[in-house]
């Protein structure tokens, strides 16, 4: 895989959680989860990828994915089968993303491992 594709892929895990929050596209100006300006690496392109990689795991999956990545949830049978359908590549896309955020830049590598973790466990179950 090449680094862009790296970079593509771990953007989508981070999307997913900020998409997770609300059932409509994300406008070119702000998040509406956090509120936050979009990080100007978010093409239109990029949300479309992250929006079709919400549309697998659903919003009630994702905010039980983003709660367990951030805190301490624990991610029930049926969102650990929703994010495996989601794929490696959305988990690794929204990880990404999410760190593009400055509320989040601090964490971003955690965010990147964590969500691997809970991924893998999942893939596991």
């Amino acid at each position: 895989m090449d680094k862009h594709s790296h970079v593509v892929s771990t953007f989508t895990l981070v999307f997913i959680f900020l998409l997770s929050h609300t059932t409509t596209l994300v406008s070119a100006e702000e998040d509406p989860w956090t509120g936050l300006p979009l990080p100007p690496q978010l093409t239109l392109e990029w949300r479309n990828h992250l929006q079709a990689c919400q549309d697998v795991l659903t919003k009630e999956c994702g905010l039980e994915v983003y709660h367990s990545v951030l805190g301490s949830h624990v991610i029930g049978k049926h969102c650990c089968q929703k994010f495996v359908e989601m794929g490696e590549v959305c988990n690794d896309d929204m990880a990404v993303a999410l760190g593009l955020f400055d509320k989040y830049k601090i964490v971003r590598s955690v965010i990147r491992v964590k969500s691997l973790r809970k991924f893998e466990k999942c893939k596991g179950q």
